[in-house]
């Protein structure tokens, strides 16, 4: 039986990551993503991107969750109508109208999430998949030496795993 794997295997090196600093609007933002999507086509897609202050001090994770978010109309967020019945939004307008473009430039800083766990490049790859569960997340920060040395997400354990079990 060979020595499990360390965290700092399976992740994805920071300057693979797409990262950005917390003033960049929504729209540098989409940029990014679809840039790197571009880059890393077939190897993995990013769904999320880190937030980082000119101290490189990590921030926060922009996911394209937080992005659409950010570019709701804002009656979207304001209306108990709306929440009651989703249909009357289109009744209002369309849903990404002429605001789109103006919503984009609001900083990543006002939409993006805390970072809710982060993992040690040297710890195992059970206490990283303990630790995304318990937070249900699908991606976390890799720190090594008390910085982010890069990400690691649930799909690359999840195949790590996959192929212990299958014995690939």
């Amino acid at each position: 039986m060979s020595e499990p794997k360390r965290v700092k295997e399976l992740m994805i090196p920071l300057e693979d990551y797409p990262h950005i600093p917390y003033w960049f609007t929504l729209r540098q933002a989409m940029a990014i993503v679809r840039e790197a999507n571009i880059k890393f086509e077939g190897t993995f897609e990013p769904r999320a991107v880190l937030v980082f202050d000119e101290k490189y001090q990590l921030m926060g994770i922009l996911t394209l969750r937080d992005i659409i978010k950010g570019l709701e109309p804002r009656f979207m967020h304001e209306t108990a109508l709306v929440k009651a019945d989703p249909n009357l939004a289109l009744l209002m307008g369309d849903l990404f109208g002429p605001g789109l473009k103006e919503a984009s430039q609001k900083p990543v800083s006002e939409v993006m999430s805390p970072i809710k766990i982060t993992v040690q490049g040297d710890d195992s790859i059970a206490k990283a998949i303990f630790l995304m569960i318990k937070e249900n997340v699908g991606a976390m920060p890799v720190i090594q030496d008390s910085k982010v040395a890069g990400m690691i997400r649930l799909s690359d354990l999840f195949k790590e795993i996959s192929d212990l079990v299958l014995g690939d």
